[in-house]
């Protein structure tokens, strides 16, 4: 006879504990403690036996204090594999399955309110890890988190992901047996804490069903230490870091990556942004974690207290890795109402709405006002105003009370920011040119050639007349960077006693009261607004082309006397 023993160490939770009528309608809901005083051993016949042999399984359990009775008690079995003659006794018979492996039998002891946890693990054919922390399967994951409470399922979520699918992704084109790619496919050789070289039960030692797929283990670490004791992980981690997934998402193939380390995601923001309570949401990963996958990010409270340690803006920020019902696994926030700050619902934007949440110019009317009245060191939006102007809102627009602002048609291009920042498209990768998926989140000129046909440059879309006045039809870009040129200009000129002032610092002249009028702060604001989005007209090309006329029309009439005056947006 063998005896296994577990203490339930697990912190404290509510938990759905499966009882004699199962997982169904009739779970009951009791507290799982930190140290419970039901204890309990597991006793076998035998640890090693052969595929489809029965063996004894005991439940032996010790009460400690007087809330618990022994003869009160309730049990429940579950295995990794096999099946019970009755599950819901204290002592059973185990049938071993067909199929050769370790498997691991759980049961939960409870009076109703307490609940002790013993397990065992019986290996089933020839092979043993010889090294420790070895590789379980995700099946044994499935005993605990398979019923979070009040939360997703995180077994279920993830067993309907590409992920736990990829073994599949190899057979369909035929290379389930080439060892290249098995080692990202499935259990035990990339991963965090993976060791290719250890015999720990990993798919490269025993390619069993259990282990195929990208798991639980890929990402947290062998499991059979875990869990440990006094409510400690084991030998299981949590990391938010991207090289882990870097490790299999790289290469010619998918370098996702690869494009990512390019991107300014990659980089933390030192200093106050990422530990102001404030900005951490956008600027520390772990909190945006939160954010992004808040059931209601509109009404997101700011943290307390920002985590100490800075987290750049890692895969695991914008995609939930144990998968979840929205394309490509994204945060909430992309099916979300998200909202900008001034209450404008963007519901064309699609799975953009995950971009908006952060890249908003967050400022209200009052806020807008208070700058234009007192000033501000940081005039203007927040710097990350794409959302706004891809939704044609949140500018200056009191500039000209009797004008009626427009937008451009990209808002309604399906998924917004997504379909043009993340364009996935084929390399050629026997002439050294990898695949693009996107993750550099630079715009590329194929994902504008749907609509605008080939494209060589984005200065290449031609902007449909004269906007600036200089007598020459361009680019859409180099007609708003005329415009840019000719308001700053303008609001420079309006005042000689000024005009050196913002020649040396214009952005800090224009949120200076001392320094700048409110009719200058007012063009400004709109200045900054477009500056700030950063894309010269191409997110919003209507939009911005008026504010900076309406702007500049609003300080000297004749600046753009030769300029085409776009008013209806056509």
């Amino acid at each position: 006879m063998t005896r296994s023993h577990l203490q339930a160490v697990i912190p404290i939770v509510t938990a759905c504990v499966i009882l004699a009528a199962g997982c169904g309608d009739d779970k009951k809901i009791v507290e799982v403690a930190a140290t419970s005083p039901i204890e309990v051993d597991v006793v076998v016949s035998s640890d090693s036996i052969d595929t489809g042999v029965k063996v004894t399984v005991q439940a032996v359990a010790t009460v400690t204090g007087s809330e618990s009775k022994l003869d009160n008690l309730a049990y429940h079995w579950v295995a990794t594999g096999g099946a019970f003659a009755d599950a819901d006794v204290d002592s059973t018979v185990w049938t071993a399955p067909d199929s050769s492996s370790l498997y691991t039998l759980s049961v939960t002891v409870t009076d109703g309110e307490v609940v002790g946890i013993g397990t065992a693990d019986i290996q089933v054919g020839e092979y043993v890890p010889a090294d420790s922390p070895f590789y379980r399967g995700a099946s044994y994951c499935s005993l605990c988190h398979s019923q979070d409470e009040g939360d997703l399922d995180q077994y279920l979520a993830w067993s309907q992901s590409a992920h736990a699918g990829a073994i599949g992704a190899l057979e369909e084109i035929g290379q389930e047996e080439n060892s290249y790619c098995l080692g990202c496919h499935t259990v035990g050789s990339e991963g965090l804490n993976a060791d290719a070289n250890a015999d720990n039960g990993g798919y490269d030692e025993t390619a069993v069903d259990r282990l195929a797929g990208v798991q639980c283990e890929n990402c947290h670490g062998p499991a059979s230490d875990h869990p440990g004791t006094d409510g400690a992980l084991g030998s299981v981690e949590i990391s938010f870091a991207a090289d882990l997934c870097g490790a299999c998402h790289t290469g010619e193939h998918h370098p996702t990556f690869d494009e990512w380390e390019q991107s300014a995601h990659s980089g933390t923001v030192e200093g106050y942004a990422q530990q102001s309570t404030s900005c951490a949401k956008c600027h520390n990963g772990y909190t945006s974690v939160e954010y992004l996958d808040s059931d209601d990010p509109d009404n997101f409270a700011d943290p307390e207290e920002v985590p100490s340690e800075e987290l750049a803006v890692t895969c695991v920020v914008c995609h939930d890795p144990h998968g979840n019902d929205n394309p490509a696994m994204l945060r909430n926030a992309s099916v979300n109402d998200a909202v900008l700050p001034n209450a404008v619902y963007v519901e064309s934007a699609g799975a953009g709405r995950l971009c908006m949440a952060c890249h908003n110019g967050r400022r209200t009317e009052e806020d807008v006002a208070e700058q234009l009245s007192g000033g501000s060191s940081h005039f203007g939006p927040h710097h990350g105003v794409q959302g706004d102007m891809l939704a044609g809102v949140n500018a200056y627009e009191e500039i000209d009370t009797t004008f009626t602002f427009a937008s451009s048609k990209h808002i309604l291009v399906e998924d917004a920011c997504v379909t043009c920042h993340t364009h996935p498209h084929e390399g050629d990768l026997e002439n050294g040119i990898a695949n693009f998926t996107g993750h550099s989140f630079a715009p590329t000129v194929e994902a504008c050639e749907p609509c605008h046909g080939t494209l060589t440059d984005f200065t290449d879309v031609v902007a449909k007349e004269d906007f600036d006045g200089d007598g020459d039809v361009e680019g859409v870009q180099d007609e708003v960077q005329g415009l840019m040129d000719l308001l700053e200009e303008t609001i420079t000129d309006l005042d000689p006693s000024t005009q050196a002032d913002f020649e040396a610092d214009f952005e800090g002249a224009i949120g200076d009261t001392a320094i700048s009028t409110l009719a200058q702060r007012k063009a400004g604001y709109n200045w900054a607004f477009v500056a700030f989005d950063g894309s010269k007209g191409v997110h919003n090309t209507t939009y911005a082309v008026q504010l900076l006329q309406q702007s500049i029309e609003s300080l000297d009439t004749g600046k753009l006397a030769k300029a085409y005056m776009l008013i209806d947006g056509k």
